[in-house]
């Protein structure tokens, strides 16, 4: 046998291991599961970045961010940390419409207070709020290094969402496909207090959206005025 159909029975015993071990990779993989997709994101960073020295505005993030991770009543998991916003996600059933917006309320409430103390700490005004993206579908996920991705349509559509035309910067939106898995009836979305608003938006070659969000910005007013 000579050094060439050596070198060619070497090359197809090693290509033919790859595809063994990347099929023993495969089969490793979690789950292909649904799943809650909850993402924080705060209105109004890329203007704290523009008028904010880097320090400062560097700060404030890492103390926002934080206050909403500890403000995680429904044991979610955390995928990524975005710049402004967080991806948290958990497998399995979807929490009823209560919990959503309690979870959302809570995570308000801190971050406000957490917005006023650090206006008094730097002696600024600080023009920022927090809205969130709910979302519920098929997902699953894979290992680089020490980190851990989501992948799914799911995904890409709450991030998708992320960018919607709502002129409201104080929300809580929830896609109609979490609204079902939550069995949220429109009866109990009226229970809520605050006014829902119910719409439907395409993304190109993504499906159009339907979902509805509860607008914070009114409630604050009639706080205001009550």
């Amino acid at each position: 046998m000579n050094a060439w159909i050596l070198f060619r029975f070497a090359l197809q015993s090693k290509n033919e291991m790859v595809q063994l071990n990347h099929h023993k990779v495969l089969s490793r993989d979690r789950e292909i599961l649904e799943g809650l997709l909850f993402i924080p994101d705060i209105s109004g960073f890329t203007r704290l970045v523009h008028s904010t020295d880097v320090l400062t505005g560097k700060q404030i993030t890492y103390e926002l961010l934080s206050t909403i991770i500890h403000q995680n009543n429904l044991q979610l998991n955390i995928a990524e940390v975005e710049g402004d916003a967080v991806l948290f996600y958990r497998y399995g059933p979807a929490p009823s419409l209560s919990e959503l917006v309690d979870q959302y309320e809570k995570m308000k409430a801190a971050f406000e207070i957490k917005l006023a103390e650090l206006e008094i700490k730097f002696s600024q005004e600080i023009d920022l709020s927090l809205k969130v993206i709910a979302h519920y579908g098929v997902m699953t996920e894979f290992k680089i290094g020490h980190f851990r991705k989501l992948y799914g349509k799911v995904v890409i559509e709450a991030h998708r969402l992320l960018k919607n035309s709502i002129t409201s910067d104080n929300y809580l939106l929830l896609t109609d496909s979490l609204l079902e898995k939550a069995g949220a009836e429109d009866q109990e979305i009226k229970q809520q207090g605050i006014r829902s608003n119910k719409y439907s938006e395409g993304y190109n070659a993504l499906r159009n959206i339907r979902f509805t969000y509860f607008d914070y910005n009114e409630k604050r007013e009639w706080m205001k005025v009550a």
